[in-house]
């Protein structure tokens, strides 16, 4: 029995130890493809790993051997690479990530009853489950700028810890990780009382030492502990520094550490083994702590026109939806990816290799048939309808799909959307709470001072106030009234989008305030200021609202310690109003669709608008429209189940009651060309150039009111231009009718549509994006503005009349030259007659002689 027992323990020690060695050997790839790697991007040659550097404190302890760089970029393993030595993992802590003690590889197995999916008819017949190779090894080289920092990290003594976070996929574990430090130290400090020191999730990595030779360091090599790593991992520096031996202040300009942008991060993962379960969604399509583009191939397995779009457009915004500020990417085929993760959106995909079709609209997860390691999310039925149905079930009840790799799901019940209703915009009918914006743990910090609390927020870019009033902002602050800081100059400063709007004092010693603390129901430390953002200063979508506590400590003299910790607190109830406003906009104008989808993001479902596709678009005219449904979901922060999907070929869908957006290549036009009658712009084979005007539209230029926002405005004589290699956005009102808009992404080629649409995410290239045309030629983008004007929405009668006085002053001054020359001529004829009648009245006695 003895001998048994023994012979069971050593068999699972070697089965252990043989895992071990075979984990600590796996191959390394130098140079993932894009979709391994993603969303990272991945340098075509990245640097290898490098040997510690000596003042590398952590790393005496054993040092790695240097992975050679390689010949060239390959996604294929590298056999006999070296592998730096390992120390066995510590005990593992509760938040990091471990691999499963049993995985399923390959996939996961469905329930009892559920059909075994095996692809599209594209797809190879998958049987049962096969362990799948190792996982090969991911190397990324990140640089701190690419990690978020905008500058070169600046620490001072007054402000001495400063950092960035390292977001790690949630499908892959770290291995190997080294940081490699560039910058600059003070040649003032003092060597054996100053340092650098490096943390990761509070766990020490390395310490940069002062050299009185050299202000300069780097490049350091710090090697970290990869069992330091979690999902969001939290890169601190922190900065020690004294210039003399007694005593020093914090905010002496000779204290000072800086840490290049440049500096980088060099982290080595492996995949794991996959789980596939619909109550994992949207993992492992998009994973929140990312903050790259979003990039998720689309499968679309049959050629069929517009069939499975509109279903594959509410699954890509539900994405965009989620992606928001990083964007979001859907290259469409026909055929699955050869590696990664993929979508796949048609009717009646096969469920198993014995072609059995669905029942009704269906979910699941199986693998990529090129990747075991890649997911494929299906979203099929039996019929268009029951795609739709899927999609929609994906994009409003992911939480309730169940742990399961298959469902069969029935459909969910929506509310008719209220016009502005978008969960992304600021409700503008009320005032709205800070705490409705953003957690009140984001609305308080602890440090040095001086401190900035920044709120962000979306308004629909139409509100309008009389006389251009401003928004009102009640704030409410606390800070620490401590005798520790100096209250004279110690201020609250407002900005928005980073433009002054004004200041209030933090510490106040006039009776009032002394009395108010007495009163019942007084919050200690509390402080209430109005504030009011001027709407000249507010962008149509993303706003910011900044909010910097400037403090200083009390300068007490040498050697006497005082307290640099600052708190400050914006309090959760404090509002923004956008109320008392009205809904109004004068359009066509290219930026309201570039900063926040307007007009069409009026609705957030996006019912009242449809797109116009060509009857037969290729994959990549299929792929910009689902880009531009990532687009609009993220405009609205809603999926545009609403949305209509009508073919260039027969335009008869199209109501009265639609905007109407148009993304086509020229040669597919067709029709849809007379949906820009009502634009100043006509389409001629590959060429654009201002439209003839009638003698009315002549008037209408005559008296409408010229832009001067910098388009180049009566350029008849100009743009006469062939679009090659090219891509035009074009605005219009609707030639249905009135007061409805047509945007219209032309392009020569489908490459050229991606990248206009491109252009909408890209906040350097926003502000070219105005007028009523804009052309992108390269990377280059030119507007202009000749359409007449129409407006959207509804004003107050009395306000209308002021505005169309205000347009044409003018005329106001000739009419009132006018007036008052009718006037005087009235008054000057009145007086004449009066005295006319005044003299030819005859007095009683006024014959008779007078008296002497």
């Amino acid at each position: 029995m003895f001998k048994s027992c023994f012979r069971v323990i050593w068999s699972v020690s070697a089965s252990s130890m043989a895992s071990w060695v075979f984990l600590a050997g796996c191959p390394v790839v130098y140079a993932a493809s894009q979709q391994d790697s993603a969303p990272y991007q991945v340098p075509e040659r990245p640097s290898p790993f490098l040997a510690p550097s000596d003042v590398s404190l952590n790393a005496r302890a054993r040092v790695a051997a240097p992975v050679p760089t390689a010949a060239a970029p390959t996604a294929a393993p590298v056999s006999g690479a070296a592998v730096p030595d390992m120390p066995p993992p510590s005990a593992p802590a509760s938040d990091v990530m471990q691999a499963p003690a049993a995985p399923v590889q390959g996939g996961v197995v469905a329930p009892a009853g559920a059909p075994v999916f095996t692809g599209s008819a594209q797809a190879p017949a998958v049987g049962l489950p096969e362990p799948a190779p190792a996982s090969p090894e991911i190397i990324r080289v990140l640089s701190l700028r690419q990690l978020g920092l905008t500058a070169p990290m600046t620490l001072r003594g007054f402000s001495p810890l400063q950092g960035l976070d390292i977001p790690i996929p949630a499908d892959e574990i770290v291995t190997r990780a080294q940081i490699v430090l560039d910058g600059a130290m003070s040649p003032s400090l003092l060597p054996e009382a100053s340092s650098l020191t490096v943390t990761l999730n509070e766990q020490y990595v390395g310490t940069v030492l002062v050299d009185l030779k050299n202000s300069r360091f780097g490049p350091l090599v710090f090697d970290i502990d990869p069992i330091f790593f979690t999902r969001l991992n939290h890169l601190n520096f922190q900065f020690s520094g004294e210039y003399r031996r007694d005593c020093n202040d914090m905010h002496n300009g000779v204290l000072w550490a800086r840490v290049s942008d440049l500096s980088k991060v060099i982290i080595a993962t492996v995949k794991l083994p996959p789980v596939r379960k619909l109550s994992h969604l949207p993992e492992p399509f998009f994973d929140p702590n990312l903050r790259e583009v979003l990039k998720i191939p689309f499968v679309l397995p049959y050629a069929s026109g517009l069939h499975d779009l509109k279903a594959a457009g509410i699954v890509a915004s539900w994405f965009g939806k989620l992606a928001d500020f990083r964007g979001a990417s859907f290259p469409v085929a026909a055929t699955f990816p050869k590696m990664g993760n993929a979508v796949e959106v048609g009717e009646n995909i096969p469920l198993d290799s014995n072609g059995t079709l669905p029942s009704g609209p269906t979910l699941f997860e199986v693998a990529n048939p090129n990747d075991p390691n890649g997911t494929v999310l299906v979203v099929t039925g039996q019929n268009q309808k029951d795609v739709e149905t899927a999609a929609r079930v994906l994009a409003f009840s992911t939480d309730t799909l169940g742990d399961v790799p298959f469902r069969v799901v029935s459909d969910v019940t929506l509310a008719p959307r209220k016009p502005y209703d978008a969960p992304a915009f600021v409700p503008t009918d009320r005032a709205v709470r800070f705490g409705e914006l953003m957690s009140a743990m984001d609305l308080q910090h602890q440090g040095g001072a001086p401190l900035g609390i920044y709120v962000p927020f979306r308004i629909p870019p139409d509100l309008y106030r009389w006389k251009q009033h401003a928004f009102p902002v009640k704030l409410r602050a606390r800070t620490p009234v401590a005798a520790a800081f100096e209250h004279e100059g110690a201020r609250l400063d407002v900005l928005v989008n980073n433009a002054y709007v004004q200041s209030f004092p933090l510490f106040s010693d006039v009776f009032w305030k002394k009395a108010e603390a007495h009163l019942p129901g007084y919050q200690g430390g509390m402080m209430t200021f109005d504030a009011a953002l001027p709407p000249w200063l507010l962008f149509g979508g993303r706003n910011q609202l900044d909010l910097n506590f400037n403090v200083l400590p009390i300068d007490r003299g040498a050697c006497r310690r005082t307290n640099d910790d600052f708190i400050a607190e914006v309090d959760s109830t404090s509002t923004l109003d956008f109320s008392n406003s009205y809904h109004y906009a004068t359009l066509p104008d290219l930026s309201y669709f570039a900063g926040s989808a307007f007009p069409f993001s009026r609705m957030a479902d996006y019912s009242q608008t449809a797109v116009v596709l060509p009857a037969q678009p290729d994959s990549g005219t299929s792929t910009a429209f689902l880009n531009l449904m990532g687009f609009l979901g993220a405009a609205t922060q809603y999926p545009a189940v609403g949305i209509d999907v009508v073919s260039s070929a027969d335009l008869a869908g199209l109501g009265a009651a639609k905007d109407i957006i148009v993304l086509s290549t020229l040669d597919q036009l067709g029709a849809a060309k007379t949906l820009l009658s009502r634009s100043a712009y006509e389409i001629n084979g590959q060429t654009i150039h201002v439209g003839q005007k009638t003698l009315l539209d002549g008037l209408w230029y005559l008296f409408q009111d010229r832009d001067n926002g910098g388009q180049h405005n009566d350029v008849q004589s100009v743009l006469n231009a062939p679009i090659v290699n090219a891509s035009l956005l074009i605005g219009g009102e609707s030639p249905y009718t009135n007061h409805r808009s047509v945007v219209a992404i032309l392009g020569d080629r489908p490459e050229q549509l991606q990248q206009m649409v491109a252009s909408l995410l890209d906040s350097q290239k926003l502000p070219a994006v105005q007028g009523d045309l804009v052309i992108k030629n390269g990377d280059v983008l030119t507007n202009y503005r000749n359409s007449y004007l129409y407006t959207v929405g509804s004003l107050p009668l009395w306000i209308r009349i002021e505005l169309l006085l205000e347009a044409h002053v003018l005329l106001v001054i000739l009419a009132s030259l006018l007036g008052a020359g009718l006037l005087a001529v009235g008054t000057a004829k009145w007086l004449r007659s009066h005295a006319r009648r005044r003299l030819q009245r005859q007095l009683q006695g006024e014959d008779e002689p007078i008296d002497s």
